[in-house]
């Protein structure tokens, strides 16, 4: 359901943790609003497939700088971009907004605040189905540790699990 009227370029900053519900919002968001969907995590497979990326803060910082500038591109085309990652710290979520003023457009973090016993039961029945790729422990432990809540001076918004979609759609405009 794709809603371009009211979509007035945007970068939309995903921020949660591992399993919060991130990359199913931010994929419902860039259907409803017609937004390019930009996903760390599939860059990082695509890029490893070419060259193994480095493990740990070499290979974050380097996915997430060819992110920002498959963002910023997406920007600059006119797009509208939802940026699915972790972004745990608030200098991560500075790097993007930049990439947003560059551009010329507003910037907003989705914040999930999902509960963390609610985490660890999707994180646990992954497991099982193995519908995403897992998440190595002591990277989740580094993000929970990271983990920078965004607040009011983000222009954040907040979304969590019982919250109905349809209603959370309608704050983003």
């Amino acid at each position: 359901m794709e809603n371009k009227s009211l979509n007035m370029n945007k970068l939309y900053i995903m921020c949660g943790l591992a399993f919060s519900g991130k990359s199913t919002l931010a994929r419902k968001i860039a259907e409803h609003t017609g937004s390019k969907l930009v996903a760390f995590d599939k860059i990082w497979v695509e890029k490893d497939k070419e060259k193994p990326v480095p493990k740990g803060t070499d290979g974050w910082r380097y996915i997430r700088d060819v992110a920002q500038e498959e963002v910023s591109s997406a920007l600059r085309a006119s797009n509208s971009v939802v940026y699915d990652d972790n972004n745990p710290k608030k200098e991560h979520r500075e790097e993007l907004r930049r990439v947003a003023k560059e551009a010329g457009v507003s910037a907003t973090v989705i914040y999930l605040d999902t509960p963390l016993n609610t985490i660890r039961a999707r994180e646990t029945a992954n497991r099982t189905s193995q519908e995403r790729h897992d998440v190595e422990p002591e990277n989740f432990e580094k993000v929970m540790v990271d983990l920078e809540i965004p607040g009011e001076d983000e222009n954040t918004i907040i979304f969590t699990p019982e919250m109905n979609f349809e209603d959370f759609i309608k704050s983003l405009y």
